[in-house]
């Protein structure tokens, strides 16, 4: 009996311990699921390996602005290639998969150096998120910057505390890692190293500020290289359609809807309880406290804080159009600063973390599971099967253009393709060509020519996309579509959009034409 109870008491004590381990190990059986229902690479995941594995690392950078990440991304996949994985998609995903499990790694070391416990908020919010499962493990940065960034955090973290040269050397090395996996990381660099410097400041410790500032400045220094690159590429400003706080926040919370649509009010909820807790521990509860309790959470609140107003401010200086994954980096910053906050400083607000992460998993079981099995393209299956199924003289039109990226990388057939308009190369996504042929005269003239050609010799034209899906001033979706309309005598789908998960920027249909009428 008397063992019995013992027992129970240990488990009572660890049981914050155990329900982290359990939490994590569902997420492990997440990222199982997306990793093998992926599929295909879609067009950005293509565009990266594509520029990764380019001849020369010169050409790499040359090109590296017609994609959105610096370089450690490339460097990572082009390592992966060279080690003898290859870039076919089943090497590839697993690279993913190793991506999204380092993030979980980069949780539990971070919990463990901050505050010697289990990162159970962590790993409920943003492990078991399928926004951050998604994107974290595709071919991306998203996944790599968010967990450096975490780590980032927690080396500074432990510079501030405790600074040695090992240290120093470790937080400078992962913080210029951090800012060259994705550009916005810098602002959580800034966010880290300001928390750092705060806590030096208000325990006069001026001499530590000083190598807080040389990991900043290291970060910011690594960025240079790219100002030059950038400022030769003047058709980037395509991207720049503006930033409304409005769309921004309902992409965030598009992301943070996760497991069940109504959590982003969980995660406003803890943000909150979070903020108000620093506030209440460095005004209030200064004295029930120990020491090294209250610069933690001084520390993390000045990092929560600036790292959510550095990113906004990042996103509205970009003024580019964002998208659901383009928060993961946030997320996951903001759920370490959730644990160093909430759980150091209220040792009650266990049971409710383990009560949240339980009604968590719950729902994840009951409801996420159909979004983490999801597909990220059907272009690659549109792509087989054309292949075995056009003859030589047809002809197959994919629109938008940048889809042709996909359709390059999986098109084995026979027929000549192309997209609207035409352009010299699909292996990247090239707005600059794009441009130049919108300021000539008729650019899909050509176009329309062979499809007039084909169908009037008795062979097919197949047309993979949407002509509506492409708003913008050129219409040569539309174009094409009146055409063959006006012309062929007979057109049908023959590939709906899948009605099963799949991502929806590449979920394409198929239509055949054929016959021809004056």
């Amino acid at each position: 009996m008397a063992r019995l109870r013992h027992f129970g008491q240990a488990v009572l004590r660890y049981s914050h311990w155990i329900a982290a381990a359990l939490v994590t190990l569902f997420a492990v059986y997440l990222h199982a699921l997306f990793f093998l229902n992926a599929g295909g690479l879609w067009r950005d995941e293509i565009q990266l390996v594509n520029l990764s594995v380019l001849p020369s690392f010169s050409e790499m950078w040359q090109k590296l602005p017609h994609d959105s990440c610096p370089i450690l991304m490339h460097l990572v996949v082009r390592g992966w290639s060279a080690t003898g994985f290859g870039n076919a998609d089943a090497g590839l995903r697993v690279l993913g998969l190793y991506l999204g499990l380092f993030l979980l790694l980069a949780f539990w070391f971070a919990s463990w150096t901050m505050r010697k416990g289990p990162p159970l908020l962590g790993v409920t919010l943003a492990g078991l998120n399928a926004t951050i499962i998604r994107a974290g493990d595709s071919l991306r940065g998203y996944g790599l910057a968010s967990a450096l960034a975490v780590l980032t955090l927690a080396l500074i973290w432990r510079l501030t505390r405790r600074p040695s040269l090992a240290t120093f050397c470790c937080a400078m090395a992962v913080a210029i890692l951090s800012v060259q996996s994705l550009y916005q990381n810098a602002f959580f660099v800034f966010a880290a190293c300001s928390g750092g410097f705060v806590l030096c400041a208000v325990e006069r410790r001026w001499r530590d500020t000083l190598l807080i500032f040389a990991v900043g400045a290291a970060a910011a220094v690594s960025l240079l290289p790219y100002i030059p690159l950038f400022a030769r590429a003047h058709w980037y400003v395509i991207y720049k359609v503006g930033f409304r706080f409005s769309h921004g926040w309902k992409q965030l919370s598009e992301a943070l809807d996760s497991p069940l649509t109504g959590f982003t009010w969980v995660w406003v909820a803890v943000w909150i309880g979070a903020v108000a807790t620093a506030i209440s521990v460095l005004f209030w509860r200064r004295d029930r406290l120990p020491e090294h309790i209250r610069g933690l959470i001084l520390f993390a609140g000045t990092s929560l804080v600036l790292g959510a107003a550095g990113y906004a401010v990042f996103l509205k200086l970009a003024a580019l159009p964002t998208h659901p994954w383009h928060y993961v980096p946030l997320m996951a910053f903001s759920a370490v600063c959730f644990d160093a906050i909430v759980l150091a400083a209220w040792r009650r607000a266990r049971p409710a973390a383990m009560i949240l992460a339980g009604v968590t998993v719950s729902t994840a079981l009951l409801f996420e599971l159909p979004a983490v099995k999801c597909r990220q393209t059907n272009v690659d299956l549109i792509a087989a099967g054309l292949s075995s199924e056009v003859a030589p003289s047809d002809y197959v039109i994919v629109y938008p253009f940048y889809c042709g990226v996909t359709f390059e990388r999986y098109y084995k057939g026979a027929a000549a393709w192309t997209t609207l308009p035409p352009l010299e190369d699909y292996t990247l996504q090239r707005w600059d060509l794009f441009m130049a042929k919108m300021q000539t005269k008729d650019p899909i003239a050509p176009v329309i020519k062979r499809i007039a050609s084909t169908l009037q010799s008795g062979n097919r034209v197949w047309f993979v996309g949407n002509p509506l899906v492409e708003r913008s001033s050129f219409n040569g979706g539309i174009q094409v579509n009146d055409f063959l309309s006006a012309h062929s005598e007979r057109s049908a789908v023959v590939i709906d959009p899948s009605s099963s998960c799949v991502n929806p920027f590449e979920n394409l249909p198929v239509v055949v034409a054929t016959g021809w009428k004056q």
